[in-house]
């Protein structure tokens, strides 16, 4: 990204390229990879970015680090409960850190730290109008890393990518559970299929059949639809 580029015209590229990125993504773990990779390359001074998505209790659902020291960065604000990702997405505010080492407002976290290459860092929370669903991240090696244009590119970003998120998110969701779907039916119409075989090889009625494959199923310690599954293909009760 060439860095004369006035803000708007640079908004609108990244926008596009963030977009592209996320909308042809068919999962949020993908999603959330390629944005750390993109808001990298983006924001100007960037050692390393990092996305996490949360659920309304501040348990990560999804995350993306593109350096093994913004991963443990990160892995630490959860692991203490505190840190500047937790804090932009829990108040829904942009936080800065210019340098974590005279910044006391985590102090376990700030000390955990001490020795990755990390000095400041923005964290911008991803808002919906549900409210945020997570937060954004860049790490600076450097003191005041981030200049006032980085951080309002990082925010900017933000509205957008955090709308695509939750598109994911949504079809992703719907996604696992049409295939939960599918499979529960399909173990369904296994066992209906079973017991009518069971039915007419020991000439029982419905409920003596279902309560003998129950019985073997407790028996040979094997799954109800694995056993019918196998009475279709010839096996024994």
């Amino acid at each position: 990204m060439q860095a004369n580029l006035p803000l708007a015209d640079e908004l609108a590229a990244l926008t596009a390229r963030i977009a592209d990125l996320l909308l042809t993504r068919e999962t949020v773990d993908e999603a959330v990879s390629a944005l750390a990779q993109a808001l990298k390359e983006a924001i100007p001074g960037t050692l390393g970015a990092g996305v996490s998505l949360m659920d309304t209790r501040g348990r990560r659902t999804s995350t993306a680090s593109t350096d093994p020291d913004i991963l443990r960065a990160d892995q630490l604000q959860y692991d203490l409960g505190q840190g500047p990702c937790l804090t932009a997405w829990a108040q829904q505010v942009t936080v800065t850190v210019d340098d974590c080492r005279t910044d006391h407002r985590w102090p376990a976290w700030s000390r955990a730290i001490t020795d990755l290459p990390l000095r400041s860092v923005i964290s911008t929370p991803l808002s919906t109008p549900d409210g945020a669903i997570g937060a954004l991240k860049v790490y600076s090696p450097l003191p005041n890393g981030f200049d006032s244009k980085a951080i309002r590119l990082l925010e900017l970003l933000a509205r957008p990518a955090a709308l695509m998120l939750a598109n994911t998110q949504a079809r992703d969701t719907a996604q696992r559970l049409s295939d939960g779907l599918i499979g529960a039916l399909g173990a369904r119409d296994a066992i209906g299929t079973a017991t009518g075989i069971v039915m007419e090889r020991l000439h029982i009625n419905r409920d003596q059949a279902l309560a003998t494959l129950i019985s073997a199923s407790r028996r040979r310690n094997e799954p109800l639809h694995q056993l019918s599954r196998d009475i279709i293909d010839g096996g024994e009760v």
